[in-house]
């Protein structure tokens, strides 16, 4: 595959064109350029026949500039050009899906879970030199995605693949388990997940008995595994129940056991107490930017923006497409507009 690559603004990533032959249609402009300067003057000679108006000089050479301007924009469109990043890292999400993070105080509220979300969907956006990659975790804990640069497909998961239920019964908060998982698989996939050396956990850390004692083995398989982990805390100051949800719908009925109404505490001090031991950070869910900024701090320099590269990257087609997309609607609507004057 060839490439072609455009220096951008000094600082900026550079613009690489997958399909550089595509340009050579941009040869069309020429006949282009002489039926529209055709055009202009049938059109002024049929206008003195007639003994009509003529459209002014402007008008057609609006015309022959937005036509021009579509085409070359069809034409990188076709040239595939998409933003390489000599940055990298890998990133894995752990995200929590267990029945605690339904908790709001009303069904008008947020859900904890459509809160990390958030998060997760701002982080994921903000960093799109990285690949990232999610796992969703209760009582067990899986991957819901590859490690991945694709932010469309991140979104669609985001949006669509994370919610309470994914797995039957989710009731409990392992996230010893879901460290362990994540470590298990750095060692057994090493070829996908061996330059993964940082892990952001996005939980309300409910768990109940002695967390203390069920970390101690995930924090030892993160240590051989070279994996640090940073925890989001996902909750409020003081417990919130959970609004039930009857048939898919939110009903402002709080969910009981026993008579005694369920209430779900945010515990940061598991959260910090996890970041602590495996070397990462804590941040509240109002500290975006403040995690955004630190995992920047760990993209490495590469060469991945060379030619050739399968590095990180992302398609920048879509504003080419637009650009096509206005001037069309220019094209077409220019006569219309010098018909009704």
């Amino acid at each position: 595959m060839s490439c072609t690559r455009l220096s951008g603004v000094r600082g900026s990533e550079p613009v690489i064109f997958a399909f550089s032959k595509a340009f050579l249609l941009l040869i069309l402009i020429v006949p282009a350029v002489f039926v529209f300067r055709r055009s202009a003057r049938l059109g002024r000679k049929t206008a003195a026949e007639l003994q009509g108006r003529a459209p002014e000089p402007a008008y057609f050479t609006t015309r022959l500039v937005l036509a021009c301007l579509f085409m070359v924009a069809l034409t990188v469109v076709a040239a595939r050009p998409y933003i390489a990043y000599d940055k990298s890292a890998s990133f894995v999400f752990v995200v929590d899906v267990s029945r605690s993070m339904q908790a709001r105080y009303s069904c008008s509220e947020p859900t904890f879970l459509e809160r990390a979300k958030r998060v997760l969907r701002d982080t994921v956006q903000a960093l799109p030199e990285a690949s990232v990659g999610i796992f969703a975790f209760d009582r067990f804990a899986f991957p819901i995605t590859q490690l991945t640069t694709d932010r469309t497909y991140l979104a669609d998961v985001i949006d669509h693949g994370l919610y309470v239920g994914l797995m039957l019964e989710a009731t409990q908060t392992e996230i010893a388990n879901a460290l362990s998982v994540v470590a298990a698989k750095k060692r057994r996939l090493p070829e996908i997940y061996g330059d993964v050396t940082h892990v952001i956990v996005l939980s309300d850390g409910y768990v109940s008995g002695d967390y203390r004692r069920r970390l101690r083995t995930p924090f030892a398989e993160l240590a051989d595994a070279g994996i640090k982990v940073s925890t989001v805390g996902i909750g409020n100051p003081e417990e919130t129940p959970i609004a039930d949800v009857i048939s898919g719908q939110c009903v402002n009925q709080l969910i009981e056991v026993n008579g005694d109404t369920v209430k779900i505490p945010l515990r940061a001090d598991i959260l910090k107490f996890i970041a602590i031991e495996t070397g990462g950070a804590y941040y509240a869910e109002t500290e975006t930017s403040r995690l955004v900024q630190d995992l920047r701090s760990e993209l490495a320099v590469g060469s991945v923006a060379d030619s050739g590269s399968t590095g990180p990257r992302r398609d920048v087609s879509n504003v080419f497409l637009t650009i096509a997309t206005l001037a069309l609607l220019g094209f077409v609507y220019l006569p219309v507009r010098f018909a009704k004057h």
